[in-house]
């Protein structure tokens, strides 16, 4: 029996449904009524249509999403750093051979771990025709490009020992190709590594329910020599590690969709609630000559006055009162709060007690470590991919990735920069050492150099009220 290249490892198994919710979430409120009753059941005895209402009455308060964008926010806040060889550096403008910078690239990278701690980077690069020139490979953009692969298309994988060293031996990614008949199907390409040869197979099926097959082999070669590793650089939270790791955001995620619940059961209940209900006791039901009941009609309204001949005759309306709400609202209440310590506490109504400074860094701090782990599997990584992009086309020199850890921006007042400037006037610190203090509260352009603001005061001219009709002192 051929191969099914579509089979998943046990892991992608267990862990599909939690990167559903957790995308669900992030993407808010049309995406979790989509889901029905994977995030919100039904009532005992509902009818669909009934509970198409029930759902579309839920309010899904998308701390999820916020947190994320926020996270990557406090990330791309400042340009990443680059180091590459100069002949590399106009790939960073179009790192994946599709107009997308390295910059987007990376913040595609963050938002996927962010969101369900997996996914991968693979380098590859467009075959060349046999004798073609070094310029027609420049004008051809023949060169090393990455690919980012999510965590739903890494269908399988597997590791193994080869000399003396861990190392992924196997993994199958999904694709989508364009049939003849101009059709979206998928395919499957392998990754093997195989008595040390680093090769590809690309799997596709002529015809829904047709078997599987090999339709191309690949064995990447650099100056005629293969590859003894599979560029797969796989992206998780914390470390790299082609293991499937639990998103840190879940957590959030679970509470969030259970704020949805309560919300749903609180504006059901209000709608129901908010309409009330006539009643009548004591209503004698009137016959015809042939002894059948006659229905009569009772109109309500401010301008009709209705009489009754039976004198035990009462009417009035029934409607819920809102204490049964109370509960509702107190568990949204709590929900959000602990959204908030989840890591969506920009989300919060701001304290008006002042916060010590202290506590308030505390408090933040395990969204901050998280964080910056995440920033340091995606730089790793990335230098990886990057480094074997170069020695595939045999470029030599440093490569290097840096992204911003300088989450919080410092808290400079004005009182401060007076202190500052008043230490320097006084000549308790240098000219450089206060140059390097604007700089790190952001009050300079991170990339200037003291260097150049010294150049640029001198081009200046003198400052305003040093001009003088009076020749210098000599």
């Amino acid at each position: 029996m051929a191969l099914d290249p579509t089979v998943q490892h046990p892991d992608y198994i267990e862990y599909q449904p939690v990167w559903k919710k957790c995308r669900d979430a992030k993407q808010g409120q049309r995406a979790i009524h989509k889901g029905g009753p994977l995030y919100l059941p039904k009532l005992a005895g509902q009818e669909d249509a009934n509970y198409l209402k029930y759902v579309k009455r839920g309010n899904f308060f998308n701390a999820t999403g916020r947190t994320i964008e926020a996270m990557i926010g406090l990330v791309m806040r400042k340009p990443m750093t680059v180091t590459v060889p100069p002949i590399m550096e106009p790939w960073m403008n179009d790192i994946t051979l599709s107009d997308e910078t390295l910059t987007d690239f990376a913040e595609g990278c963050l938002a996927e771990v962010l969101t369900v701690a997996r996914g991968g980077i693979f380098v590859d690069m467009p075959e060349a025709s046999d004798g073609v020139t070094v310029a027609q490979v420049e004008a051809q953009n023949i060169r090393p490009y990455l690919v980012q692969y999510q965590a739903e298309s890494i269908l399988y994988w597997k590791m193994g020992r080869i000399n003396n060293r861990y190392q992924l031996i196997e993994v199958r990614l999904s694709e989508w190709y364009e049939r003849p008949d101009g059709e979206k199907a998928q395919q499957v390409r392998q990754l093997l590594l195989s008595d040390g040869i680093y090769s590809q197979a690309i799997w596709q099926r002529p015809t829904d329910g047709a078997e599987w097959a090999v339709v191309q082999s690949i064995t990447p070669l650099k100056a005629g020599t293969p590859f003894s590793e599979i560029p797969f650089y796989a992206l998780s939270a914390r470390k790299p590690t082609m293991d499937v790791v639990t998103p840190p955001i879940e957590a959030l995620v679970d509470v969030n969709i259970a704020h949805y619940q309560n919300s749903a059961d609180l504006e059901n209940g209000a709608h129901i609630a908010g309409q009330p209900t006539p009643w009548v006791a004591g209503l004698q039901a009137e016959f015809d000559q042939s002894g059948n009941a006659v229905e009569k009609a009772i109109y309500i309204g401010s301008s009709t006055f209705l009489t009754f001949a039976d004198p035990n005759t009462k009417v009035g309306f029934l409607q819920c009162g809102s204490e049964g709400f109370a509960t509702l609202e107190k568990l949204m209440d709590r929900k959000q709060e602990q959204m908030a310590a989840l890591g969506a506490r920009m989300l919060a109504p701001e304290k008006k007690d002042a916060e010590a400074a202290q506590t308030h860094e505390i408090k933040r701090g395990g969204e901050s470590s998280i964080l910056s782990a995440t920033c340091g599997v995606v730089e790793r990584q990335l230098e990886k991919a990057l480094q074997f992009a170069a020695e595939w086309m045999g470029i030599a020199g440093e490569i290097s990735v840096e992204l911003n850890r300088d989450f919080f921006p410092p808290n400079f007042t004005g009182a401060d920069l007076t202190a500052w400037v008043a230490a320097r006037q006084a000549g308790e610190i240098s000219k450089e050492t206060l140059f390097g203090v604007l700089k790190a509260a952001e009050w300079l352009p991170d990339d200037r150099t003291f260097e150049q603001e010294q150049d640029a005061i001198k081009e200046d001219g003198p400052p305003l009220g040093t001009l003088t009709d009076k020749p210098p002192a000599e």
